[in-house]
């Protein structure tokens, strides 16, 4: 194809622009504050992530029925309450009263470990040999419990242990987790701190630390970018406001939530380093703060209009195409930089203004083009892949590369035309190479080469982590209760789900999958019936015997500071010089308390022992009344259940869930993908977290994969048809093949997997990268630079430059505390250095010795 007329018409274009200069600039000033206008007013957000991949795979059709059928299971806060069991018990109760107060904010709670059924009821859910056990500890311990029961102080506490191990050594192994607990106890007051004695943990029989989830669902609004701040910051207060226990919020929204937190944090100190780097890169390129403000004006306008194109032709952002205006920025400063150092060269060759602006156009404005069409291009390949976050990101950034062909062309040369006067004598910029330098081609070649293949073997090693938690800060407090659940055998925040047609099929379904190795159990409402409950109800009956009745019901006893001075040191002495850890620790931290009281006044004395004795036997009552609660448990049958239970596993058309647990690490992509299979071989349409990961981890690699050949395919083409020649197409590509190879082999080489954050920076690398190569092997086929001058003319300048532009922008992402962003940042950072070392070394070398 023939450029010459079309630069012609572009530069006739440029020169009647230069020639009504304010004209263009009113113009663009109202569509630039029009385009901000409309898009701060119709341009939405959709932080929702399940939405991001097309509804139409089967996986994804099946986890929305999931979502639509249990939406109380998906969208969920938990919030963890840690501490002694009758603090958790009181947080919870409050938590709930509180939430039940906001319809509002929560649209359902639930309590899977506690609440008043399993008040009631929970012993029965333990194996008959634990319940047996437990049994035999509180039948040993009734001597001790009958002794409190008439005196709850914690001076007849010390006294009765010192008495019971005075007439008995073998009652330190007895009582020995009991001291372990006084123990701790006491050094938290010598120390100056409040600690009370959890007899819940003691007489509840094991289960675990003492701990209680509220499972909540809240409303969340997906067009602000926090959807759920609202019941995140009532949360919050509640939070501040519990003192007794320790309170986490987790489950995927808190995660969520936390995590933008993360990033905005990361990007605000990003963007403040992003600004003074680029300023201090363009001002070294441009040595003008006014071609730098022409740069900046020019590059918003383009900005404002692509937001508005964003605004009227999808309605909203979702967390892939939010970095629209990071690839805008990366590759429209490109066209800008170009322009500008072109339209300088010639004005330090003698040209006017008037005449250099138009001259500039007809050099750079094809390559303009070119690049504008080829990119655009290549973005719009991504419009038909499942990936919708990456769809919509490629219709908003391959039309975005229209507006910026648009500014450069009309907006750019206006502003140029109307500072030239201000500006200073244009004069030959510093070449980026020693005057004569080029390549050693061979030497060139042969390491690139080489480099190339070694990148190809090292590829094997790539990998896609799939799992969004490896995005997010491991330091936060939702990650890290998310964690402490994982490991935590009553709770499982990680399962797979399979919905029957009825609850024998579900039934039938469980018993298939408990028979797989991967399956740690398979739960069905039929399975939240406990079993051999005749057997459990006759040992709770036993205990209920042995302890009297109304046991629970105890005296006030107050303190006694001066009874408990003298039984501390008392029960020290007794256990002085027992070889059993706990009797020897209890020891320890009763003559330490004892030292730390005689440092004291009489009324601090005295305060610090009444302390200690409340917090020694504060629990006891609520412990004990707990217990009396559960020894009073009734037979429980599917319908006795209660209904929140039982919704959470039967539809109202009767329709019932199978909830299945991994024996897996499911945190390890390995092992997550080996429970699906296994799964999928019983329950084919099992659906949950880990298929999520794991499928929409693989849609988004064939959907990249996919693109970035159709990308190269319509590049080379578009190459060929505006330069006319293969050759040219290939000698744009091969140096675009060869940063991804060596990009990705170096991510391999430093352990740095794609994920779902980095592989954004893909679409730039690939953009940037064909740009580069349409300027060089432009400039190279039009205007009189050898292939070695091609770095020592405006181009190479160009490139150089925007390549370091695009660095400092977002290179100090690589040092952010959210993971996600600081992959993102560091992959575009290597990648853009070895784009910049393809472009300026590698296709130089290229092109010596070729026929124009």
């Amino acid at each position: 194809m023939s450029v010459q007329p079309l630069a012609n018409a572009i530069a006739g274009l440029v020169a009647a622009v230069a020639a009504r200069p304010w004209r263009v600039i009113v113009l663009f000033a109202l569509l630039t504050a029009g385009s901000g206008y409309y898009a701060a007013n119709h341009l939405g957000i959709n932080t929702d992530t399940a939405d991001m991949i097309a509804r139409e795979l089967p996986w994804r059709r099946d986890f929305i029925a999931f979502r639509e059928q249990f939406p109380n299971r998906f969208r969920t806060i938990i919030v963890v309450i840690d501490g002694t069991q009758a603090a958790v018990d009181r947080a919870a109760a409050e938590w709930a009263a509180a939430m039940q107060q906001r319809p509002d904010l929560f649209l359902d709670i639930y309590q899977p470990l506690g609440g008043e059924f399993l008040e009631r009821n929970g012993l029965l859910y333990l194996p008959l040999p634990e319940l047996e056990q437990l049994a035999d500890r509180l039948t040993a311990a009734q001597p001790l419990l009958g002794r409190l029961a008439e005196d709850a102080s914690g001076a007849n506490l010390l006294e009765t242990l010192a008495d019971f191990v005075t007439r008995d050594a073998d009652a330190v192994a007895e009582f020995g987790p009991l001291m372990a607990q006084i123990a701790e106890v006491v050094n938290a007051h010598a120390s100056g701190s409040m600690r009370r004695l959890d007899w819940g943990g003691l007489a509840g029989g094991g289960g675990g630390i003492p701990r209680q989830l509220l499972v909540v669902e809240p409303a969340l609004d997906f067009t602000k970018a926090r959807p759920a701040r609202a019941a995140m910051e009532f949360l919050k207060v509640l939070q501040a406001d519990t003192t007794d226990a320790r309170v986490r919020l987790t489950g995927n929204v808190a995660m969520e939530h936390e995590e933008l937190d993360s990033v905005v944090r990361g990007a605000s100190l990003a963007g403040l380093l992003a600004l003074l780097f680029v300023t201090v890169v363009l001002y070294l390129g441009l040595r003008s703060f006014w071609l730098l403000g022409v740069s900046i004006i020019a590059l918003t306008a383009g900005l404002m209009l692509t937001a508005a194109f964003a605004a009227l032709a999808v309605g909203h952002l979702n967390l892939i195409s939010v970095a629209f205006a990071v690839l805008y920025i990366g590759l429209g400063i490109d066209f800008i930089i170009h322009s500008i150092l072109r339209f300088q060269e010639l004005r330090s060759e003698g040209l006017s203004a008037d005449a250099a602006l138009p001259a500039a156009a007809r050099g750079v404005g094809m390559s303009l083009v070119i690049c504008a069409v080829t990119t655009a291009a290549g973005f719009y390949a991504f419009i038909p892949t499942p990936f919708v976050g990456v769809s919509e990101l490629g219709l908003i950034s391959g039309t975005g590369m229209f507006f910026s062909l648009a500014v450069s062309l009309t907006l750019l040369p206006a502003l140029l035309r109307v500072v030239a006067p201000r500006l200073a004598p244009a004069k030959q910029r510093r070449q980026i190479t020693p005057s004569g330098w080029q390549p050693a081609r061979a030497w060139v070649i042969g390491v690139t080469a080489l480099a190339t293949l070694a990148g190809l073997v090292a590829l094997s090693g790539a990998r896609f982590d799939n799992d969004p938690l490896h995005l997010r800060e491991a330091e936060t407090e939702s990650v890290q209760a998310f964690n402490a659940l994982v490991q935590d055998e009553r709770v499982a925040p990680v399962t797979l789900t399979v919905v029957a047609e009825s609850e024998a099929a579900a039934a039938t379904l469980a018993a298939a999958l408990q028979a797989l190795p991967e399956v740690k159990r398979a739960v069905t409402v039929g399975t939240l019936v406990p079993d051999d409950q005749d057997d459990k109800l006759f040992v709770l009956e036993d205990l209920q015997l042995m302890l009297g009745p109304e046991f629970g019901n105890l005296p006030a006893s107050p303190a006694d500071a001066a009874r408990l001075a003298r039984a501390a040191p008392q029960l020290a002495g007794v256990l002085q010089g027992l070889e059993a850890t706990p009797a020897s620790l209890l020891a320890v931290a009763l003559t330490a308390f004892g030292e730390h009281l005689d440092g004291l006044g009489e009324g601090q004395r005295e305060g610090r022992l009444a302390a200690l004795d409340r917090d020694l036997m504060a629990e006891f009552g609520p412990a004990l009344t707990r217990l009396e609660r559960a020894l009073t448990a009734t037979t429980v049958t599917r319908a006795t259940l209660p209904a929140a239970l039982v919704d959470r596993f039967v539809l109202a058309d009767g329709q019932a869930l199978v909830e299945i647990h991994p024996a897996v690490d499911v945190s390890d992509n390995r092992a997550a993908s080996r429970f699906i299979d296994a799964v999928w071989e019983v329950a084919p349409r099992a659906t949950g977290r880990p298929v999520v990961n794991r499928e929409g981890g693989a849609t988004v690699v064939r959907s990249f994969q996919l693109a970035f050949a159709y990308a190269l395919l319509v590049v080379a083409l578009l190459v060929w048809f505006f330069l006319g020649r293969w050759s040219d197409g290939l000698l744009v590509l091969v140096p675009v093949l060869v940063v991804s190879v060596v990009t990705a082999a170096i991510a391999v080489v430093f352990d740095q997997p794609f994920n779902f954050a980095n592989i954004i920076a893909l679409p730039l690398l690939l953009g940037v990268g064909v740009d580069n190569g349409i300027h060089m092997v432009h400039r190279w086929r039009s205007e009189p630079p050898t292939a070695a001058a091609l770095t020592q003319v405006s181009t190479g300048r160009a490139v150089l430059f925007s390549g370091l532009t695009t660095v400092a922008s977002f290179g100090n992402l690589a040092f952010s505390p959210h993971p996600g962003m600081a992959s993102m940042g560091w992959l575009l950072t290597v990648g853009m250095l070895v784009t910049l070392l393809a472009t300026l070394v590698l296709l130089p070398a290229l092109l010596q010795g070729r026929r124009r």
